[in-house]
């Protein structure tokens, strides 16, 4: 019974007794009752704060951080920035390396071969050019045969002093030259013979000192020839 008792008036609002003046006539006391009377006495002990304010997510610091503190912290951010910037760079490089090497000897080789190319093209445009230039001298030749006259007047004052006597062509060569011999000029003791080893347009002169060959053959070998040695001077 005590026991219930005690419980009960744990349970009951707490009463203190002022006196006042010691006048028992008077009201004897006010009643003060405590914050959580009459709820459960272990929240009765705890101070007078509401209970969902204990509940509550704690209120961030009243204190941002200063201004030396967010510098260093951006400082910090943009050095790790800049430290993956170089990493990547420095894979990348290190990625292009054996490229940019494989590149530079394809041209390293490059410039060396193109002087010998270059020499190699200019001949062989040289050689189709000379390769044209017969075949429509041979084509003159056959479709207009008077124009064997020119070229045997051409290689006649290229004599200078030689002395020809003798001037073999080709057997349809010299009939054409026996009808216009009157119209060279040429010495009139001059032979003309018909040599049938000779193409159109071979002229062979005979003189005391040897033989001069004016076929145009001969003249675009030479021609070849000469053109050929400049070119390799030029690219040594």
């Amino acid at each position: 019974m005590r026991k219930q008792s005690m419980q009960g008036a744990a349970h009951q609002p707490v009463r203190l007794l002022r006196q006042q003046g010691g006048n028992s006539a008077g009201p004897l006391a006010r009643p003060i009752v405590w914050p959580g009377a009459g709820q459960d006495p272990a929240l009765a002990l705890l101070p007078s704060t509401p209970q969902a304010d204990l509940l509550a997510e704690p209120e961030t610091s009243p204190f941002p951080p200063s201004r030396e503190l967010q510098r260093q912290i951006e400082s910090a951010r943009r050095q790790a920035r800049a430290e993956g910037e170089a990493s990547g760079i420095q894979r990348a490089n290190q990625r292009l390396e054996p490229i940019l090497a494989d590149l530079g000897a394809v041209l390293q080789e490059l410039s060396q071969t193109r002087p010998r190319l270059r020499a190699e093209l200019e001949e062989d445009t040289v050689k189709l050019a000379l390769v044209i230039a017969r075949r429509v001298l041979h084509r003159e030749l056959t479709t207009d045969p008077e124009a064997i006259l020119g070229l045997v007047k051409a290689a006649f004052h290229k004599l200078n002093a030689r002395e020809a006597h003798r001037l073999r062509l080709a057997p349809r060569d010299a009939a054409v030259l026996e009808e216009y011999h009157a119209g060279l000029n040429l010495p009139g003791a001059l032979e003309i013979a018909g040599d049938a080893s000779l193409p159109r347009g071979g002229v062979v002169f005979e003189t005391s000192r040897g033989e001069l060959d004016a076929s145009v053959d001969t003249q675009l070998s030479k021609i070849e020839r000469g053109l050929t040695d400049i070119m390799r001077r030029r690219s040594t």
